[in-house]
């Protein structure tokens, strides 16, 4: 009995002074990476040269436009378009919902308007629009969190629904409907089947959509919003290789002067109408800087495969795991063998400094948020508390149980960096009140030593 007490406090001595070596290693790596994250911010980033010609292709989609949007600033927003000799895609609901288009409960729903297809028209013919399909009335469901109009539904709903929408838009302006933008950019695999069958060339979504390799369909999915156009455009002009494109959506409700008179769904910035204006106005200016509509897309014949969809779909996922404002500043689509090359996946094969330097820039994100709540808790901590075991072991493994929940989120969660910095910020918590007890438990025992 006394031998195995005797190993088992050998054993717990050692598990204690690895633990101890760690925290320093940890300590010393902080102090060696913090001058790397300040050079690494600062630093350009590029992604290599190919000696292509070189233009940033811009699309502007305006989303819901029907009979229940602002018909005075679909007008302005028209006129600016015309007024820089360029084309805005906007996405037509052909039979909006009559009440809230984000209820989901069944309604009556209203055609598009004699008024609005006269406007729609003009534009059309004019230069300044570009007409989709954007979904049938914007019914909303719901499932698995999401919202939806045809995620989920049968064959033949969908069917009947798109055919329907794109009959009546087709006839009322005159128009061919070859591009469908779903309603929350949400659809499934039964609606590329149904939209290959109505002979749609292109679908636009977002980044989250389903992939289907065997499709025809042209894919140019949402890439970024107005609030980070401008970073975007800087990151993309860095991008020296053929047909970047940035696809910014918006709609009535992200403008503050603008009174909404439908609903609004949940975004995170707004914008004054003359700020919109200036800002189209300095991307018309740009002479790297092409404004296309997703139709004036399609004829360039640029590649808009699947293929591109999918390596883009995975390298862009990068950008759920940090906020907008920091860098690298993703929204950009990108050609599909360079957004092939710098898929995680392609590491061993394809050693790519971009790949790497923006994995670095994620890691700084992370490691910032660690280093500013380690650091606060060990002053804090070092200021105001005694020195005590049972707080001791309190934060070791208060630590370590962090560490092991921050591993399994990043090997089984769906990772997003709302999530993950709580956990990051929580695992600095733990870490730092464990350094402050081990430097002041190390006080303690070399006074006793004396």
């Amino acid at each position: 009995m006394l031998e195995f007490a005797r190993r088992a406090d050998g054993l717990r001595s050692g598990i204690n002074s690895s633990l101890r070596f760690w925290a320093n290693v940890y300590k010393n790596i902080v102090v060696l990476l913090l001058p790397i994250i300040v050079i690494l911010t600062l630093y350009p980033e590029t992604i290599e040269a190919k000696n292509l010609p070189h233009y940033v292709t811009v699309v502007f989609r305006y989303d819901d436009y029907c009979s229940r949007t602002d018909t005075e600033l679909e007008k302005r927003i028209i006129a600016d378009f015309k007024k820089h000799n360029v084309c805005c895609t906007f996405s037509i609901i052909p039979f909006v919902k009559a009440k809230n288009y984000l209820g989901f409960e069944p309604q009556d729903v209203i055609p598009l308007t004699p008024e609005k297809i006269a406007i729609a028209r003009d534009a059309i013919k004019a230069g300044a629009m570009d007409a989709t399909q954007h979904g049938y009335s914007h019914q909303t469901l719901q499932t698995k969190g999401w919202h939806t109009e045809f995620q989920t539904l049968d064959y033949s709903t969908q069917m009947d629904k798109l055919k329907k929408g794109k009959a009546f838009l087709e006839k009322v302006l005159d128009k061919p409907m070859i591009t469908f933008v779903p309603p929350y950019n949400a659809y499934d695999a039964i609606t590329i089947e149904v939209l290959e069958k109505l002979n749609f060339q292109c679908l636009s979504a977002g980044m989250e959509g389903e992939t289907v390799p065997s499709t025809s369909l042209k894919i140019l999915p949402a890439t970024c919003n107005l609030d980070n156009l401008r970073n975007t455009i800087e990151y993309a002009r860095k991008i020296v290789d053929y047909d970047p494109i940035i696809c910014v959506v918006f709609h009535q409700y992200v403008f503050s002067d603008v009174e909404t008179v439908t609903e609004q769904e949940d975004i995170n910035y707004k914008m004054s109408y003359d700020k919109f204006s200036e800002l189209l106005s300095w991307v018309a200016s740009q002479k790297d800087i092409r404004i296309m509509s997703i139709d004036q897309v399609l004829k360039t014949k640029v590649n808009l495969s699947m293929d591109r969809f999918i390596n883009n779909k995975y390298y862009l996922q990068l950008v759920h795991l940090k906020p907008v404002w920091w860098p690298p500043h993703y929204g950009i689509y990108l050609p599909v063998d360079t957004a092939s090359n710098i898929r995680f996946r392609n590491f061993k094969a394809l050693f790519n400094i971009t790949r790497m330097r923006n994995m670095l820039y994620i890691a700084s994100f992370y490691l910032m948020i660690l280093i500013i709540v380690f650091s606060v808790t060990y002053i804090v901590g070092t200021i105001g508390f005694a020195v005590s075991k049972v707080m001791d072991k309190i934060c070791k493994y208060y630590s370590l149980i962090m560490l092991g929940i921050l591993l399994s989120y990043l090997a089984f969660g769906r990772i997003q960096y709302k999530h993950l910095e709580v956990i990051v910020g929580l695992w600095g918590l733990g870490l730092g009140g464990w350094m402050v007890f081990l430097k002041r438990k190390k006080l303690l025992d070399s006074k006793e030593n004396r």
